[in-house]
């Protein structure tokens, strides 16, 4: 967390340095306080804008501030996002008596170089001066892949020293260091005792590797599931003053989604009817709250006959998916009616995405406690759903799930506020 509002503070920091070249570079002949007084208040209220954007396009994700080609293109976008809201901002609020075209635009400039060169440091600094020293205790691939996660993201401040699948030669080449983190499998064999206290003398911390995978990667593997951390870590019922707000938001977000949206699902069911004059809806069962089935409804973007030989799951470039059913997946249009779902209360708009009872059956057999899924209402969206690719097989549906737990056991009003946020992102930019 600690890194997260270190690369805050430094956004923070590119605003102040870009704000004040650019009143500079502007108005170096008559550089006043009423140059300041003009521009300041609007500024302050883009550059709050400009935080939810970076948000949106998970750029206080600690993972996406790598200096790699994919995450400089989304740093990139995030900054045409912020343009363009500021240009808005301008044309639809002349209440500031300004149309900084120039300005607006050296503003952005200077801030995506600040924030750039900031974020830079801030990798530099983590992966190579602040660093903690990791053990790693335990022989199943769980912990070889994170392992692998943790060398492939030298941004969370780990260097790894130990790895070994022996407890006993972990704890040697560990206890006496001061300030690491031992990361070990539960499902081994117990610390001793002495080993316990030696370990905290020396101000280590000590985590399993459900821990581990949860603060550092969002997701809790099944394989350390167990009932006594179900016991101890998920709530069936949240207090009343989330279920209360929860559905409230449900209600509201539902509502302006269906509205403002029908000039496009209205054209997309049109285009849906036309092409091969089939139904329009397309209605199927899903397994809702405690595995009871629900109706689930979208638009038809699959030929009339797709499962005729039963379900199977979509591929990425399916041949039963029609021309016009194409553009409505790709705008995410065929989605919009599922809001009669939310409306009715078989979905929620945060939770995890309900599946059809035929993978269920199959997925609760492979899948130690899949069934974990049904102890809260599924949802339209959901944390899986923006860290994760679509499911397209049993092993995806696996590592999903992991995303799923980490969400029934953290799920909160802000939580479900943010992934709404960024699934509106994702829907624009993908």
């Amino acid at each position: 967390m600690r890194r997260i509002w270190l690369v805050i503070l430094g956004d923070s920091l590119a605003f102040w340095l870009s704000f004040f070249a650019m009143i500079i570079i502007r108005f170096n002949d008559s550089f006043s306080r009423m140059a300041l007084r003009e521009h300041l208040f609007p500024f302050l209220i883009l550059y709050a804008t400009w935080i939810l954007c970076f948000y949106l396009f998970g750029l206080y994700d600690i993972v996406n501030i790598k200096p790699t080609i994919p995450h400089a293109k989304r740093f990139i976008s995030a900054f045409a996002m912020c343009l363009a809201v500021g240009m808005l901002f301008f044309y639809l609020v002349p209440i500031f008596g300004i149309a900084p075209k120039t300005n607006l635009f050296l503003e952005v400039l200077g801030f995506g170089i600040f924030s750039f060169l900031l974020r830079r440091a801030v990798y530099s600094l983590f992966s190579r001066q602040i660093t903690r020293e990791v053990a790693l205790a335990g022989k199943t691939p769980y912990l070889e892949e994170l392992r692998r996660m943790i060398e492939e993201n030298p941004q969370l401040g780990l260097k790894i020293t130990c790895f070994s699948s022996d407890l006993h030669e972990a704890l040697r080449n560990f206890s006496a260091k001061r300030d690491m983190v031992f990361i070990f499998e539960e499902t081994s064999e117990e610390i001793p005792r002495k080993d316990m206290v030696s370990l905290y003398s020396n101000k280590a911390e000590i985590i399993d590797v459900a821990e581990a995978y949860e603060r550092y990667f969002y997701k809790i593997p099944v394989s350390y599931i167990s009932q006594r951390w179900i016991v101890e870590n998920l709530s069936a019922r949240k207090n009343a003053a989330y279920a209360f707000f929860s559905r409230i938001i449900d209600i509201i977000f539902a509502s302006l989604i269906f509205v403002i949206s029908s000039p496009f699902w209205l054209l997309g069911a049109l285009a849906v009817y036309f092409y091969d004059r089939g139904p329009i809806f397309y209605t199927h069962d899903r397994v809702g709250l405690y595995g009871k089935p629900f109706r689930l409804y979208k638009l038809r973007s699959m030929v009339t006959d797709a499962e005729k030989n039963g379900a199977v799951w979509a591929g990425e470039h399916d041949p039963r998916i029609t021309p016009p059913g194409r553009i409505l997946r790709k705008l995410h249009v065929d989605e919009i009616p599922q809001m009669i779902n939310v409306l009715r209360g078989d979905l929620s708009m945060v939770g995890p995405r309900p599946e059809r009872p035929e993978f269920v059956r199959e997925l609760e057999e492979k899948i130690p406690y899949y069934d974990l899924r049904h102890v809260i209402r599924p949802g339209f969206t959901g944390w899986a759903q923006i860290k994760f690719r679509y499911a397209r097989s049993e092993m995806d549906a696996k590592d999903k799930f992991e995303y799923d737990l980490y969400y029934l056991k953290n799920r909160n009003i802000f939580l479900d506020f943010g992934i709404i946020l960024r699934t509106v992102q994702i829907i624009f930019t993908h």
